[in-house]
């Protein structure tokens, strides 16, 4: 990614990180003025200026989508319960995890009516999914609150990805899957789609390995050398699954109407589960890859979507 100094002298870059720095004003600002919220986000992460005229890399036409795109659609299917429907619509019923409830309210989970291990999810946000492996030994007033405080943050507003604001939270509770190869957790597979092809998979090991590792491949399952950030050894690359174009090809189906949406998978014992789609990967900022992965994504997105 480019890193134009000239163009975002040391003064406007710190007062861009002290603005930053008061949560206070990025949600005013995010609430008032989206435009200046979606620069203030990039410039003070990026460390660059943000070119929303002519966007050229990934991150910028993140940015630019977020504006000015048809987002229409991202609430409800960046929603983890509302997409269900959107993926069994497309004819991947078959690619859903078992759901067990949905609440409104943490506080209204029957946990004698569900099984001895599960995943609770709200169904907005990042990062706040909660593992039960023994509902017995488990502190349900703890798990309540950790839900409750979770889902009153109005997740988006201080990352500038307003869609996420269209979100009536709520917390699913489904099956909790575990992959008997690994013991670790989940390896996630997470295909960016372009204009409904699938560019690239990053396949991202359990954060619990011991040396968990993330690798850009093709759809055919060749490593990406030049989209990677670093060296990628032969021995860190993952057998090809046996599931991989049943995959590819319900990925492609559910991103086909978007320029732009990453498709998260689980492969358990050879069988597609569907995790979720992600329309600001890493809010746009930071996605995982190299310098030419964002140049080539970007130039993907300059083809199709008007000028």
């Amino acid at each position: 990614m480019k890193n134009d100094r000239t163009s975002y002298p040391l003064w406007q870059r710190l007062y861009d990180d002290l603005r930053f720095a008061s949560r206070r004003y990025r949600t005013r600002l995010a609430l008032t003025n989206r435009e200046e919220a979606v620069r203030l986000h990039y410039q003070h992460i990026c460390k660059q200026k943000l070119s929303l005229d002519n966007p050229s890399t990934l991150t910028e036409w993140i940015q630019w989508l977020k504006l000015y795109g048809d987002t229409s659609a991202w609430p409800e299917l960046s929603d983890k319960f509302a997409v269900r429907q959107y993926v069994s619509d497309c004819g991947f019923a078959c690619h859903l995890n078992d759901l067990y409830a949905v609440y409104d309210d943490p506080s209204d989970i029957h946990w004698e009516s569900l099984p001895d291990s599960f995943i609770l999810k709200p169904n907005n946000g990042c990062h706040t999914n909660i593992v039960i492996k023994d509902k017995q030994q488990t502190d349900r007033q703890a798990v309540a609150k950790k839900l409750r405080m979770a889902m009153s943050e109005p997740f988006g507003l201080t990352t500038a990805e307003f869609h996420y604001l269209g979100i009536k939270p709520k917390v699913i509770v489904e099956k909790l899957l575990r992959q008997t190869e690994n013991p670790y957790g989940l390896i996630d597979y997470k295909l960016y789609c372009i204009g409904g092809k699938v560019r690239s998979i990053l396949v991202c090991e359990p954060t619990q390995n011991p040396k968990p590792v993330k690798t850009l491949l093709s759809p055919d399952w060749q490593v990406q050398t030049d989209y990677n950030p670093r060296e990628v050894q032969s021995e860190e690359v993952l057998p090809r699954p046996i599931a991989l174009q049943e995959l590819l090809d319900a990925a492609e189906a559910l991103a086909k109407p978007f320029p732009l949406v990453r498709i998260d998978y689980y492969i358990i014992d050879n069988q597609p589960i569907f995790g979720e789609m992600t329309f600001t990967p890493a809010g746009g900022y930071h996605p995982y890859g190299s310098e030419l992965f964002l140049q080539e994504m970007g130039h993907l997105l300059s083809e199709i979507i008007p000028s």
